[in-house]
């Protein structure tokens, strides 16, 4: 997917240091000497939600600029499929998408790859509902010298955590629709997904008690391109930067490898596989094999 999120980086990164100043002066220069200074403690509260507030603010408008300019690439290059590719690296990751279809790419594909934004847009609204609730909380229990707010709003920074956990991987939840959507998406490639990572909880580190819910296992597209068994596979626990395309079309054995790519061909076919690899660069390893494969 496209990248674009500069804005809200550099927003994030910088303002930590601003806040930390700010935060820095207004509790030397206030509340001197007093034993509760609650003018004082609204202020930073206050300055820790303006910035929270336009660093979440600037991450939906970056998503939203990021989807946008992801559904047009994608549909004018839909428009566009069939064109001849020379080299993959410079092109973006729609076009060579759709300079690598096989099959016409219809709506639904083109549909598929602009809902896979729909998991970072849950992120943020989840992220705004829990920050809203943790600063109705928070600053409140201090400014009333009171533990109630903490006994309701607790609860509900509890739910609202619980709830979007669930949303995300319970059965159908955003874990499997976006690996629906990447199938569907994959369709006009010739490809399909015959096997996706398993999620389970695992338990953290002795020095972190506690469950983490983690995926394992590879997520693997196969199909048959141009007459030939297709396998593309990268994710694996053991190594999830890696990527392997294999294009199965009996070959001359030979060896090539770079830094970060190897290069393998022999009687079972032609496998080009990647060190830490990008999210689009096995498009760019699958147009490789394949021109190997018909030289």
């Amino acid at each position: 997917m496209s990248g674009g999120f500069k804005r809200s980086s550099r927003f994030g990164l910088i303002g930590v240091f601003v806040v930390m100043a700010l935060v820095a002066v207004i509790a030397t220069t206030t509340g001197q000497g007093e034993a509760n200074p609650k003018t004082t403690l609204a202020l930073i509260f206050g300055v820790i939600a303006v910035f929270v507030v336009v660093l979440l603010v600037l991450q939906r408008s970056d998503l939203e600029r990021a989807a946008g300019g992801d559904a047009v690439k994608s549909a004018r290059a839909a428009a566009e499929a069939g064109q001849q590719v020379e080299d993959p690296t410079k092109m973006e990751e729609a076009e060579l998408w759709a300079a690598l279809a096989v099959a016409p790419i219809d709506a639904d594909a083109i549909k598929a790859r602009s809902e896979m934004w729909d998991v970072g847009r849950h992120g943020i609204k989840l992220g705004a509902v829990i920050f809203v609730l943790i600063f109705l909380t928070v600053p409140t229990m201090y400014l009333t010298e009171s533990f109630v707010p903490l006994l309701i709003g607790g609860p509900l920074i509890v739910i609202a955590a619980l709830y979007g956990s669930y949303r995300a991987i319970a059965p159908g939840g955003e874990v499997d629709s976006g690996f629906d959507r990447l199938d569907r998406a994959m369709k006009p490639l010739g490809l399909q997904l015959t096997q996706r990572p398993k999620g389970g909880f695992e338990t953290r580190a002795p020095t972190m008690p506690g469950f983490d819910y983690r995926l394992r296992g590879a997520t693997v597209l196969s199909g048959e391109r141009h007459g030939r068994p297709v396998m593309v596979s990268w994710g694996n626990h053991e190594d999830a930067g890696h990527s392997e395309v294999t294009v199965a079309v009996p070959c001359h054995e030979f060896a090539v490898s770079s830094k970060r790519i190897e290069v393998k061909s022999g009687p079972d076919g032609i496998v080009v596989s990647r060190e830490k690899a990008g999210q689009s660069d096995w498009l760019c390893d699958l147009w490789l094999a394949e021109r190997l494969a018909s030289a």
